[in-house]
């Protein structure tokens, strides 16, 4: 420190440094004292921006046609907007009011363009519609599946239509995932069985075309076929025409729900259903053995007609 005034000694010197760093101090304390400490969270009034990265080509997914399914993601989530932060990176923003809208949003979008996995369970989803054969949920967003009215509970449900309504939340478990058609078949009572400590079945084994299923029950007959249970969750139809090896005309006359038949499978259509056939069964099994005598003996002969009474 440069002192051009002559006559102030080293001690007159300290003496005025310590007097303004006390002062400088009091200054200090003064202001601190009128100036409250930082907040240690954002103000409820404050907007939230939640930021991460997808896989860049995912982004039209996200979009959708016209912006169909950011929309739908934004009303999922109740968050405010969901934008592209950055096109080259994959990046999103989620703009909420909240927290936990902003997390939302994340979540949502992540599940949306996450592929279903077999034996992932979703809590408390939304049932879309009930019909006589089951539930058609929606377990994430832009992602639904049936609950067949078979899986819907550990007990038999004669009509899911008195028992639910649409908007209830149920749990449901992915039983199976088909990539090539997007469907998913879904259980209630598997998520029933694990919850009550009781294991769930096994994954029933592929249904394979050209294979033969012996003995197994009818579950539904109706004017243009029979309804088959191959496992405990496949069921399918099998054809009037494919029902014998001669014309059926009323398959009630033939058959009843709890008969035993045997079917192969012939082929799958595009949507994924199975196409059976009892007549083929018949007509593999009249070349593998010959037959007898009557038509006891005969694969070929017809199921035996169940009596009628005119009036």
């Amino acid at each position: 420190m440069a002192v051009k005034v002559e006559g102030i000694t080293l001690e007159v010197m300290r003496q005025a440094l310590d007097q303004a760093k006390a002062g400088r101090q009091h200054i200090l304390r003064e202001m601190q004292s009128c100036d409250p400490p930082p907040a240690k969270q954002l103000s409820q009034y404050a907007p939230r921006i939640r930021r991460f990265n997808i896989d860049p080509d995912k982004i039209g997914q996200v979009i959708g046609s016209g912006g169909r399914n950011i929309k739908m993601l934004q009303a999922a989530a109740g968050c405010d907007e969901i934008m592209v932060s950055d096109q080259l990176t994959g990046m999103l923003e989620v703009r909420a009011r909240t927290d936990q809208a902003a997390l939302a949003g994340e979540e949502v979008i992540v599940g949306f363009l996450t592929e279903p996995e077999a034996g992932a369970i979703f809590r408390n989803v939304a049932v879309a519609s009930v019909m006589p054969f089951g539930c058609i949920v929606d377990f994430a967003p832009g992602k639904s599946g049936l609950v067949h009215v078979s899986e819907l509970d550990v007990g038999r449900t004669a009509d899911p239509t008195a028992v639910w309504k649409a908007g209830d939340k149920i749990d449901v478990k992915i039983l199976e995932y088909d990539k090539a058609s997007g469907r998913c078949k879904l259980s209630r009572k598997a998520v029933m069985q694990e919850d009550s400590g009781v294991p769930s079945p096994s994954a029933p084994e592929p249904i394979e075309i050209g294979a033969t299923y012996r003995d197994v029950e009818v579950v539904k007959v109706q004017q243009y076929g029979c309804f088959v249970a191959l496992n405990a969750q496949v069921q399918a139809l099998v054809h009037v025409s494919e029902l014998d090896v001669e014309r059926v005309g009323d398959p009630a006359s033939l058959f009843q729900a709890g008969d035993r038949i045997d079917v192969k499978v012939l082929d799958k259509n595009k949507r994924g259903q199975l196409q059976l056939s009892r007549k083929q069964v018949l007509i593999d099994d009249s070349q593998k053995e010959p037959s007898g005598n009557g038509n006891g003996n005969n694969p070929l002969a017809t199921a035996p007609q169940r009596q009628s009474i005119s009036t």
